[in-house]
């Protein structure tokens, strides 16, 4: 029997603006759920709220200039994350989302820290 290493993972993923926060409570439950079924660990969950896009995004049949962002760190075994992101698919109110995988906490904590550094010289 082999024991797959667990990996960390960083998920952002922007709900469109029109959504109520009972429909982004439901996305966000949901997504824990699952994180929950894949024994895993949501080492953080942050609500960025409503902020303006880097560019418009054609979504549905309009435009679309800002959106709800969430951002979650998960520790857990690779397949986690395309279950993740086949819930995400699901709901009409996710814009986008973009998942990153790190090797451990230690890649992730490093690259933080350097972005610390970077914003405090900037």
């Amino acid at each position: 029997m082999s024991s797959t290493k667990n990996r960390v993972y960083e998920l952002i993923y922007i709900v469109q603006p029109e959504a109520s926060e009972e429909d982004r409570n439901k996305i966000s439950d949901r997504l824990q759920k699952a994180i929950d079924e894949y024994k895993a660990t949501a080492v953080k969950k942050e609500y960025w709220g409503s902020r303006k896009l880097a560019y418009e995004i054609k979504f549905q049949s309009s435009m679309v200039s800002k959106g709800h962002y969430f951002y979650f760190v998960i520790d857990g075994k690779p397949g986690i994350t395309q279950e993740l992101e086949r819930i995400l698919r699901q709901f009409d109110s996710v814009i986008r989302f973009m998942t990153i995988r790190y090797d451990d906490m230690e890649d992730l904590n490093a690259l933080n820290k350097v972005q610390a550094e970077e914003s405090a010289e900037g």
